[in-house]
């Protein structure tokens, strides 16, 4: 295992780019991230029927989400237990079994063996069926619709992992009734960046958001995005907030209410929704969230590689393909209470934006590749690179929970990023992680308390 304890330094905010190239450390957040955290799995919009499949990525490990008879959800490893053949190909659909190309092996929903062609003749009834049962993903929950699974028996529950994250979570999941949904079919984008400069690109770096989308701005802005002009050359700290100390999970969020839709070039049907239901979202959420984050631009990041943004409306996750390359999903997310005509058009902004065509994307790709690159070289890989923007600027703000820095442009959230994933390098199991929800929701606030995993 290599000793991360030099390659993060939070009182700098310094970080060593061996982070972003060195194989040994990729092979050490296998195990010790994406083997031990919570991982999105897919949404249950995408599994609605008893035999509807899903097949996704838990780190490089191929898992097929699985929806059975009794509605529950189960999550297999994607592979045959005789001879490790991809088990299924299709990326979601319906099925009765899942038999394997190679032999014909054949697996029940519920990942029994069910079928072994010529088991009579060949294996002389003798095989133990039980035996070679499809591989479980030891622990699989949900939240408000979102389906997660973990590899780790003694992680903490999905609610804990989630923390006060959850508070947040809300605005986006349960401000109306009925929840979300994921719309269109999956986008997949390989980008040869490494996975982390993807997540806190998004998670906390909205000092690029003038500058590299400047062209961007010109062609989809609307409406005030916190004060930011193209060029950079203005920004309203109070017009927003970044929040971090949540287990690793953050939130950037405008707080106007309505910003969310500040980059759709013509967004009536948005701001019409808005006005029609904002009541209703307030009596939901508290007057708080309900009129300052309900329809404002919110980064959600669920660590270590989930993110979504209610208001631009894309929902993503990041598989990691070796040090350098990702393979990025992304679909638009819509409370289900939404129009049609309003869903349409948010996922046509969505293709506009963040699609693999789309025209934020581009940008971030372009930066995030070359930033990888210059990670690899011998002598340029001995410079650190740095997110130590407003430093020590962070603390309290009364109603809400975590640690607060004004503003969007902070580089606040990107250091819990770093500091959560060295705790996570460093810790040999859960015992050895620490959890830590700052500035928890006080029984005077006036916004009802997390929810429930």
């Amino acid at each position: 295992m290599t000793n991360v304890s030099s390659l993060i330094d939070q009182k700098t905010g310094a970080q060593s780019r061996l982070i972003y190239s060195d194989q040994a450390i990729y092979e050490q957040e296998l195990e010790r991230i994406f083997g031990r955290c919570w991982l999105f799995l897919a949404h249950e919009s995408q599994v609605p029927n008893p035999g509807d499949f899903f097949r996704t990525y838990m780190g490089e490990d191929e898992v097929v989400v699985v929806r059975q008879d009794d509605r529950s959800i189960r999550v297999f490893l994607n592979t045959c237990t005789h001879r490790g053949n991809r088990l299924t190909r299709a990326d979601r659909g319906n099925a009765r079994a899942f038999s394997c190309n190679y032999h014909g092996w054949a697996f029940g929903l519920d990942g029994s063996l069910v079928t072994v062609p010529l088991e009579s003749e060949v294996y002389f009834n003798e095989i133990d069926k039980n035996q070679f049962r499809l591989v479980p993903v030891e622990r699989v929950d949900s939240y408000h619709g979102l389906i997660f699974g973990c590899f780790d028996k003694n992680a903490p529950s999905l609610g804990e992992y989630l923390g006060d994250m959850r508070w947040y979570l809300d605005v986006a999941l349960d401000a109306m009734p009925g929840g979300t949904e994921l719309l269109g079919a999956t986008q997949k984008v390989i980008i040869h960046t490494n996975w982390k400069l993807s997540v806190e690109n998004v998670c906390g770096d909205g000092y690029h958001l003038g500058w590299s989308h400047g062209g961007a701005l010109k062609a989809t802005q609307s409406g005030d995005f916190s004060g930011f002009t193209v060029g950079n050359s203005s920004v309203d700290l109070e017009g927003g907030m970044s929040v971090a100390g949540l287990n690793g999970n953050s939130v950037l969020a405008t707080l106007d209410g309505v910003s969310g839709y500040a980059f759709y070039p013509n967004p009536t049907l948005a701001l019409k929704y808005l006005s029609e239901n904002r009541a209703k979202a307030v009596e939901r959420l508290g007057k708080l969230r309900g009129e300052k984050l309900w329809g404002s631009q919110l980064n959600l990041t669920v660590f270590p590689s989930l993110q979504f943004l209610p208001g631009l409306n894309w929902f993503r996750v990041y598989h990691p393909k070796g040090p350098g390359k990702i393979e990025m999903w992304t679909w638009a997310i819509a409370e289900k209470a939404m129009p049609d005509e309003l869903k349409q058009q948010i996922l046509d902004n969505e293709l506009l934006t963040f699609g693999p065509a789309g025209l934020f994307d581009n940008d971030d790709g372009d930066n995030l590749s070359a930033c990888t690159v210059q990670s690899r070289g011998w002598r340029t890989r001995q410079m650190p690179v740095y997110t130590n923007m407003a430093l020590g600027r962070s603390g309290k703000r009364v109603g809400l929970p975590g640690d607060i820095a004004s503003g969007v442009v902070s580089e606040h959230n990107q250091r819990y990023f770093y500091r959560r994933w060295q705790e996570h390098m460093q810790a040999k199991d859960w015992s050895e992680v620490p959890q830590y929800n700052l500035n928890p929701l006080e029984a005077s606030d006036e916004q009802r308390t997390v929810q429930t995993a």
